[in-house]
């Protein structure tokens, strides 16, 4: 009760400061994508998700006060979802994790939406679980519609033998891109997949990083976010290329032992995610949370990576200016090597190191 506490103040300060200072970031870009005409995707390019553009249209406002307000209410609202969504469909002793981990990032994430996926991937989970296999595929399906990542977590689903959810998740996400190719052709879906066109680095990505303390910058704002170099021409088929292969080698190992579905192997497969990703802003690591929260019973190494990788994110707001050069690399680099940790631990770990789902 005292974690819920901190997020209902957090709310109260979020929407206060939102009354009374000016917008930043995801807010102001919100902002822009309310007021701006046209049809999102057709009539100008969006980097975000349809469901997240939904979520802008209809809830988003010319007033800075207002918008803050009501990001910092939605995103309270699916913190708190998601802490009931694995309490019930899991125990409550997962729940506590999931509140403790979420801790640290309550410094700013209520001024973003990355939450609302959060909570509808792991609503999902936790209905499929509990026998609600079409609610559980249509949310799911509904928070990759969001961001794109929850596409790596659905093969929990059929390591729990949930074949009828990874059904209706696949076929309701295919509907949706349809009708996201119908309205904004494939050049709405390469806006989302390549951030509006984007051509350098985001330096809070592993490739980034390694770019800025090598080159030392220069560092540019680029299509919202600050970026360094350019990514060469391949890289990113390459990255994409690694990535399926590291995904495929953690879901085999996790059916090859008998693992549990949305625990040790999801957080594995969302860190090489990020591992691979060209754009790794602070706000992705909450991505983590269910599944890091879920993993304590399995793997207690990555939980307290994931609960490392919070810690570090908060530390890395605080003081990430451009002032302060050195210490935004060297925390950058310690949270880096963190997330890269996590799906190297689950494809070394032994298989004594994570209990089965007979043994859970």
């Amino acid at each position: 009760m005292g974690l819920l506490l901190v997020r209902i103040v957090v709310l109260l300060v979020a929407i206060r400061a939102g009354m009374s200072g000016p917008l930043h970031d995801d807010l102001e870009r919100f902002r822009q994508l309310f007021m701006q005409p046209g049809l999102p995707y057709r009539d100008f390019p969006v980097e975000y998700a349809p469901l997240e553009v939904v979520i802008v249209r209809l809830f988003g406002s010319a007033s800075a006060g207002v918008l803050a307000s009501r990001v910092a209410v939605i995103a309270c609202l699916a913190d708190v979802g998601a802490w009931l969504a694995i309490r019930w469909g899991w125990d409550r002793a997962a729940a506590v994790r999931y509140l403790w981990l979420g801790t640290p990032l309550l410094l700013f994430i209520y001024t973003r939406l990355d939450l609302v996926p959060v909570a509808l991937a792991v609503w999902g989970a936790a209905l499929a679980m509990r026998g609600r296999e079409r609610a559980g595929g249509a949310a799911l399906a509904a928070a990759a519609l969001t961001k794109l990542w929850p596409v790596v977590v659905l093969p929990g689903l059929r390591l729990e033998r949930r074949s009828r959810a990874l059904r209706w998740a696949a076929s309701i996400a295919a509907i949706g891109v349809a009708v996201w190719a119908a309205i904004g052709g494939v050049a709405g879906i390469r806006a989302v997949v390549t951030f509006r066109g984007a051509s350098g680095w985001g330096v809070e990505s592993i490739p980034g990083s390694v770019v800025w303390v090598i080159t030392g910058g220069p560092v540019r704002i680029e299509a919202g976010a600050p970026r360094v170099g350019t990514v060469p021409s391949g890289a990113t088929v390459a990255l994409a290329l690694l990535l399926a292969a590291g995904l495929i080698a953690i879901w085999l190992r996790a059916q090859r032992i008998g693992a549990q579905g949305f625990g040790a192997p999801s957080v594995a497969a969302v860190g090489a995610l990020l591992a691979c990703a060209p754009l790794f802003s602070l706000q992705y690591v909450a991505w983590l949370l269910p599944w890091g929260a879920l993993a304590g019973t399995e793997d207690r190494r990555l939980f307290r990576v994931v609960g490392a990788i919070q810690v570090l994110t908060a530390i890395l707001f605080a003081v990430y200016a451009p002032d302060r050069v050195v210490a935004s690399q060297v925390l950058l680099v310690l949270r880096n090597v963190a997330v890269l940790s996590l799906p190297i631990l689950w494809l070394v770990s032994t298989s004594a190191d994570v209990p089965t789902k007979v043994n859970a």
